[in-house]
């Protein structure tokens, strides 16, 4: 790990050690946890045929229900996805029959995903696992540790120019910042 400009070999040994931290560890833990979180929801027995990214697709279309139509642009904005990825996931969906895709009454070229009365049957069964997973995900912690641990994910999304389109992720329970 090599300044620019430096030789490796000018590098004090504490001060490699501390720049190896501060530029890998996070990050590597931030990979690792969410893959772990992957491995958890999709190996999850109640509801095989539903990935976990199309849990959280369901997840963001439950969560804006109330709010008017969701369009697949929507889903994009708030995932940071393409549109072809998430036409792939929405699609999937589509044949599994827990949303359905409608034209925008305003706007012939985009569409908009509704959830299915088969879906808004499973959502329960939906929360109750994703509740599971935050508890053995935050086990241990405080309230208030919770809270804190919000605010710095907040913080380390922000300053990777992160946006806030649809709101912010929330931990389970947590009341709306929006």
């Amino acid at each position: 790990m090599c300044r620019k400009g430096k030789r490796a070999d000018k590098i004090r040994p504490e001060e490699a050690k501390e720049a190896k931290i501060t530029e890998t560890h996070t990050g590597m833990f931030l990979k690792k946890i969410s893959e772990k979180l992957e491995r958890l929801a999709n190996g999850d027995a109640g509801r095989k045929d539903i990935t976990f990214s199309q849990g959280k697709v369901l997840w963001f279309l439950h969560r804006r229900e109330n709010e008017g139509v969701t369009t697949m642009r929507d889903i994009e904005k708030f995932f940071d996805c393409s549109h072809a990825t998430v036409s792939g996931i929405v699609s999937r969906l589509a044949e599994k029959g827990y949303v359905s895709l409608e034209p925008d009454k305003n706007d012939r070229r985009a569409k908009n995903v509704c959830l299915t009365e088969k879906e808004r049957k499973c959502f329960s069964q939906m929360l109750e696992r994703q509740r599971t997973i935050e508890e053995k995900l935050l086990g241990g912690f405080s309230p208030g540790e919770k809270q804190q641990l919000s605010e710095y994910l907040s913080r380390i999304y922000a300053n990777l120019g992160g946006g806030t389109e649809g709101g912010y992720p929330r931990l389970t329970g947590e009341k709306s910042r929006d």
